[in-house]
């Protein structure tokens, strides 16, 4: 999954590496987006391919869509299964995204009976993450809202959990955002097509799981306690 991840990088400079229209809105750096938080999104503008920064809310709450629904507020959707299920279907057609990130936050040893150990998962180069997302637009005047998009982890993910944020190469970009591309089979099939990012990871301090704590010292490593 995906519940915590980074985003340090102002909007000039993912206006630049998203070759985006200017924006007008500025949001304050993280070093731990917890889910409600605002976080930025990548879009088509218009009917075009050309491309705007918005600010949406981190979470799907379904009571929006189905006022009797009784679900918690929804952050993630799995990739494979999301152009089946009624709550994602729709937006997976037509209403895709990127999530810029400098990086996730995830935990070993969430799916056994041991100590979780939290572990700062970036790219080889350090470059921006693209997380794939989808969205929604929000109630009457309200904040438009995306779930960010899983899939079963890679070799490398694997080590620390079963399942790893969908992140999209450059080359993928196009297609994703593309309002006129509503062949959800043909664009899985094109994302499935290209292989995992390369990451590193580094375990970090157990503060991160604290949603308040948010300061740079979140991403240092420290001292591992395993080998992997």
């Amino acid at each position: 999954m995906c519940g915590r991840f980074v985003s340090t990088t102002s909007v000039s400079k993912l206006e630049t590496l998203f070759s985006t229209q200017p924006s007008s809105r500025n949001l304050s750096p993280s070093y731990n987006v917890a889910p409600s938080a605002e976080v930025y999104g990548v879009v088509a503008a218009g009917g075009s391919r050309e491309r705007r920064i918005e600010v949406f809310q981190w979470g799907l709450d379904p009571k929006w869509q189905t006022a009797d629904s009784t679900s918690s507020t929804l952050i993630n959707a799995r990739f494979e299964t999301v152009d089946v299920k009624p709550t994602f279907s729709d937006a997976f057609k037509h209403r895709r995204c990127l999530v810029p990130a400098d990086g996730f936050y995830e935990w070993q040893g969430a799916q056994k009976r041991t100590r979780r150990r939290p572990f700062y998962i970036y790219k080889s180069d350090h470059a921006q993450l693209a997380m794939a997302g989808i969205w929604e637009p929000g109630p009457s005047k309200g904040q438009a809202s995306v779930v960010i998009l899983t899939r079963e982890s890679d070799i490398f993910m694997s080590k620390i959990h079963n399942r790893m944020p969908l992140t999209l190469n450059t080359s993928l970009w196009d297609e994703w955002l593309d309002p006129t591309m509503d062949d959800s089979v043909a664009l899985k099939r094109l994302v499935m097509s290209e292989s995992t990012e390369v990451f590193d990871a580094h375990q970090v301090d157990p503060k991160v799981g604290n949603p308040q704590h948010d300061r740079p010292e979140n991403v240092a490593p420290v001292p591992a306690d395993t080998l992997w």
